[in-house]
């Protein structure tokens, strides 16, 4: 798999799966969000390591590369090398700041007892994750392969809260 096209189109699956997650009625049956909370997470930590490691191999790293480079899962070293091959995205950053500590360690599969979860304003998550996409799809030419334009990203409802429930 050494074509970029790959890990993005599984990256916004992820996106796509959060998105359904977040905003189904449902969720708001519970009494709170704390079941949500972990897999709406990993599900973006995820798609924004993909995201990462599109770019990456766009820029020349193979998967071979990738796995041998050590980054595996660290959000911030896989950031750090995009941002040495030209990626500019503050959507990355936002993600990376909310999301790099948790994804590497795997908190957000297995939660710690007394750890810290910082949570963040719904709609400026997908506006992060909406950017990060678009500069990724523009890049490795995902959507034009497909004789489509890049999107502009996911329209997070009005309607739902855009914060987590305390």
């Amino acid at each position: 798999m050494n074509d970029p096209a790959t890990p993005y189109g599984t990256a916004k699956g992820y996106v796509q799966s959060a998105l359904l997650l977040i905003t189904n009625p449902d969720r708001f049956q519970a009494e709170t969000d704390a079941s949500f909370y972990l897999s709406f997470h990993m599900l973006i930590g995820f798609a924004t390591e993909l995201y990462l490691k599109s770019y990456l191999m766009h820029v020349g790293y193979t998967e071979r590369e990738l796995r041998a480079s050590g980054v595996r899962h660290n959000l911030k070293s896989l950031l750090a090398m995009a941002d040495a091959k030209g990626l500019s995205d503050g959507g990355a950053v936002v993600l990376v700041d909310l999301l790099g500590e948790h994804h590497q360690s795997f908190e957000f599969r297995y939660m710690k007892e007394g750890s810290r979860y910082p949570a963040m304003n719904l709609r400026r998550v997908f506006e992060a994750l909406s950017s990060l996409n678009k500069v990724v799809d523009e890049a490795v030419g995902a959507s034009a392969s497909r004789g489509k334009q890049p999107g502009d990203g996911w329209d997070f409802p009005n309607d739902i809260r855009q914060h987590w429930r305390a």
